[in-house]
């Protein structure tokens, strides 16, 4: 897992960007392969799990298994994850959590997203340092 320091700002039509420091973190095609293993591994023991519970089973383990394929689908196409981080709204200047989670599969362009306090459409940008 190679790591690299990155500017991440967030735009919003009529007002100035805000810019912190980041740090992300570049998966190779191993680190992307052992993660959706884990979590396809962690579906199969959930599902396992349910083998004993009446009724549920029925349903359970499949949901569990078709999930667990989804997640791990994912964590094959994330390319790249973003060291978790607060940034200010560029319109309210209410504190942003972003980055963590899956990751992502490309950061070549603006991401979309909607601030926590006031809901309105921002874009972050993640450019090198």
């Amino acid at each position: 897992m190679a790591t690299r320091k990155v500017w991440v700002t967030l735009e919003a039509t009529g007002v100035d960007v805000v810019t912190v420091a980041g740090i992300l973190r570049d998966f190779t095609a191993v680190d992307r392969m052992k993660r959706a293993a884990l979590v396809m591994g962690g579906a199969v023991v959930l599902a396992g799990a349910l083998i004993p519970i009446p009724i549920i089973h029925l349903l359970g383990i499949p949901l569990v298994l078709l999930a667990g394929m989804l997640m791990a689908a994912r964590q094959l196409a994330s390319v790249t994850r973003l060291q978790p981080l607060r940034i200010a709204c560029p319109k309210c200047g209410a504190v942003n959590r972003v980055g963590g989670g899956f990751g992502y599969r490309s950061v070549a362009s603006g991401l979309d997203r909607t601030c926590d306090s006031c809901r309105r459409n921002l874009t972050m940008r993640i450019t090198d340092r």
